[in-house]
């Protein structure tokens, strides 16, 4: 735990790199880019004693990939400032995304949406959170995690707060939600797999990309929602779960919520041309002010009172809380990016003969070796930047291009409910306090391996 003389320091450096990465993105500030770093280094030194192995083991690893540039790349200091960059960039969307669900578990209407949710019948819900949280993402990327992990948890609560079932249903539940947006990433236009591999590789086709997205998704979702009833075929709830009626007026809330933060985001889109990620990290402030005034109705105190003493709760209690998920994301960023520098793709791709292959069995390949390589807790981003690269750099590719970006796309999909490092799992772990390990090995393990051989099928047919 964080010392209580330290705490104050810990949540002022958070802050500090919040407010500078917003600073450096959204309006080019003088040194707010080197101010983020300065306050991305203070979280982790403030934070040391929280920290465990895994936090540990990735901060020497960050510093051996730095201490590599020096010795190895033709512009140290550049692909350091870009590390850090991705670093900060992270460690400040993962705290913003933390204070937005603070401000959503309290919502009177996410707990009604959630009631009503959770006690569907049980072959109903799985397709409800996973193609709901698919097709959510397309709006608002990761930020749906925080919305729905809420709603599961709130509705499980009020519905049936005694079953001894819970923690199954939970379970079901999340690993439905969870895998839904794993596999938006295959097709989701709005996805950053897409529009981080499609620029790297020449040749590749968008739309034939999201209309395989979209055949795959649907297999997927058919095949997770029969392994989901099948292990849980036995489980009986002792009490009948009656459909409470349509909460008609929460459920226009949360869309209004879903739409406001979409287009909030969607408008720092269109005015700086970044990516939609970035969009949602300009928004979630505004959100969260916003989501606190509507809360105010009812209350004692007057709105900026009541606004302060709720913000002030989320920075001196929850920040410190989250500095170990913050500083294994920032960690895993800055080592991809940096590591990246570092490999040869060309050779790499000589050495290994791609072109002796057959089409089905490399494209099946990638996926699973993406999904391995998560393991070393690398961003899945700089992971599918790195295999966009080393395709795009030959001069003949050894599949057809599409299928190809497709397929790295796959394996960001498989990792997301495969390795515990990976952010969405890092995210959902941070809201529920539910172990990664438990949320990817223990409940998703057997998903993954199924879906990760039938890609060798789809793939087989597609080649």
């Amino acid at each position: 735990m964080t010392a209580p003389a330290t705490r104050p320091f810990l949540s002022a450096s958070m802050i500090t790199v919040i407010l500078a990465e917003l600073a450096h993105r959204a309006l080019a500030v003088p040194f707010a880019h080197e101010l983020a770093s300065v306050g991305m280094l203070a979280t982790v030194f403030l934070a040391w004693r929280q920290l465990g192995f895994r936090e540990f083991y990735l901060i020497g690893l960050s510093a051996t990939v730095l201490v590599l540039q020096f010795f190895l790349a033709d512009e140290p200091w550049a692909v350091v400032d870009a590390a850090f960059g991705q670093a900060s960039f992270l460690m400040a969307f993962i705290l913003l995304l933390g204070m937005l669900y603070e401000a959503a578990s309290t919502s009177p209407s996410i707990a009604a949406c959630g009631n009503y949710l959770t006690r569907q019948p049980a072959g109903r819900r799985y397709y409800a959170l996973n193609s709901g949280a698919a097709f959510l993402s397309v709006l608002f990327n990761i930020g749906v995690l925080s919305f729905l992990t809420v709603l599961i948890r709130r509705g499980i609560e009020l519905s049936a707060p005694d079953d001894p079932l819970n923690p199954v249903r939970e379970r079901r539940q999340l690993s439905a939600m969870l895998r839904g947006f794993a596999w938006c990433v295959i097709w989701s236009p709005t996805a950053v797999a897409p529009l981080a591999v499609g620029q790297l590789i020449p040749g590749t086709d968008r739309h034939l990309w999201t209309v395989y997205g979209l055949g795959i998704f649907v297999l997927v979702l058919f095949v997770g929602a029969f392994e989901d009833r099948l292990r849980f075929r036995h489980y009986r709830s002792a009490a009948k779960v009656v459909i409470p009626p349509v909460p008609t007026r929460a459920i226009f809330y949360f869309i209004a919520a879903c739409s406001w933060l979409f287009g909030m985001a969607a408008f720092f889109v269109w005015l700086t041309g970044d990516t939609m990620i970035f969009g949602l990290l300009m928004a979630c402030p505004l959100m969260l002010f916003g989501w606190l005034a509507v809360q105010l109705h009812g209350a004692q105190q007057p709105m900026f009172e009541h606004i302060a003493d709720r913000f002030r709760t989320m920075v001196m209690t929850d920040f410190p809380k989250s500095a170990p998920v913050a500083v294994t994301l920032a960690a895993s960023g800055l080592i991809g990016r940096a590591a990246a520098e570092l490999v040869p793709a060309a050779e790499l791709a000589a050495f290994l003969q791609l072109d002796a292959i057959p089409d089905f069995i490399l494209l099946g390949s990638i996926p699973i070796v993406l999904a391995l390589l998560s393991l070393l807790a690398l961003s899945p981003i700089m992971m599918a930047v790195f295999f966009g690269s080393l395709f795009g750099s030959l001069p003949e590719l050894p599949a057809d291009p599409t299928l190809i970006a497709l397929s790295i796309s796959c394996g960001w999909a498989l990792s997301m409910t495969f390795s515990p490092y990976a952010t969405v799992i890092l995210l959902i772990s941070r809201t529920t306090d539910i172990p990664g390990r438990r949320l990817t090995w223990d409940w998703n393990l057997t998903f993954t391996l199924i879906a990760a051989m039938l890609l060798f099928g789809v793939f087989a047919i597609l080649a």
